[in-house]
C-alpha cells in the first residue's frame, strides 16, 4: 500500500492551516505572505485554479496578501488556469518560483500572453521572490 503521507516542510513558517489538496498545499506564512507548493507531476485545470482561489478567499479572511507559488518542474497548465488565474485579484502580487527550463517557458510565456492584473514575476529562486514580494507587504 502506498504511503499518502505529505511531507510539509514549511509548517514552521505557518500561521494559518495548512489546506492540503490533491496535488498541492497553501497555507498563510508568519511573514503574512501566502504559499502554494505545488506537488509533483501535477496537471493544473481550471477547477483546480478555482479551487486553488477558493482555499486563499478562506485563508486570507478579507484581507490581501502577496502569494509565493513554489512549482515542482513538471507542473503544467491548461491555457484556461492560465486565462482564470490571470484575472484574479486576490492577491497583492504574485511571486512563481521555478527552476526547470520548460517551467521558466512556460512562466514568460503566461507573463507575456495571459498579462496578470496584479504584479506578477517568475524567480529562479524562492530567496528572491520573498525579498521582492516583501516589498507589497
Amino acid at each position: 500500500m502506498p504511503n499518502n503521507t505529505i511531507n510539509i516542510p514549511y509548517s514552521d513558517l505557518a500561521s494559518s492551516a495548512i489546506i492540503q489538496k490533491l496535488g498541492y498545499f497553501i497555507f498563510l506564512r508568519k511573514d503574512n505572505i501566502l504559499q502554494l507548493q505545488m506537488h509533483n507531476s501535477f496537471y493544473v485545470e481550471l477547477n483546480d485554479a478555482i479551487s486553488i482561489l477558493d482555499c486563499i478567499i478562506k485563508l486570507s479572511n478579507g484581507n490581501k496578501y502577496p502569494l509565493l507559488v513554489n512549482y515542482a518542474d513538471d507542473n503544467l497548465f491548461s491555457s484556461e488556469t492560465r486565462e482564470h488565474i490571470a484575472k484574479h485579484t486576490l492577491t497583492k502580487a504574485d511571486a512563481l518560483v521555478g527552476t526547470s527550463l520548460a517551467l521558466r517557458i512556460i512562466g514568460n510565456f503566461y507573463l507575456k500572453i495571459n498579462k496578470p492584473i496584479r504584479p506578477t514575476r517568475m524567480f529562479a529562486d524562492e530567496d528572491s521572490a520573498i525579498k521582492w514580494l516583501n516589498t507589497f507587504a
